[in-house]
């Protein structure tokens, strides 16, 4: 009787750890990892205070780097590199903003 018992929560525990690794293992890193482009790109109008932080972070940080870029392609007087350097500079100002998303007014309304 005692075996099967420890035999039992050997199996549950063993379930619970590959519960939690879900995320980890290929598929599910892929569809997590797509959540994360989708709330980048779109934003979500529900996202906690944590997601829309790592949105200001990584649209400063793209913002940065294109602002880098640009004094580079300056010095360089390269057309190539300026259209670069402006195209990181508005997909950071683009994540930086969907940092900010509020509720929509058709949530709002329909309450």
């Amino acid at each position: 009787m005692r075996i099967e018992t420890k035999n039992s929560d050997h199996k549950k525990f063993i379930r619970q750890i590959e519960a939690r690794q879900q995320n980890t293992v290929w598929p599910g890193h892929l569809i997590n990892s797509r959540g994360v482009d989708e709330f980048l790109w779109r934003g979500n109008p529900d996202a906690p205070l944590v997601q829309r932080m790592a949105a200001w972070i990584f649209g400063v940080a793209f913002m940065i780097v294109g602002l880098a870029l640009l004094c580079i392609a300056y010095d360089k007087h390269s057309w190539i590199d300026i259209v670069v350097s402006l195209m990181s500079f508005l997909i950071g100002s683009k994540i930086f903003l969907n940092g900010f998303r509020r509720r929509s007014s058709k949530k709002i309304a329909a309450k």
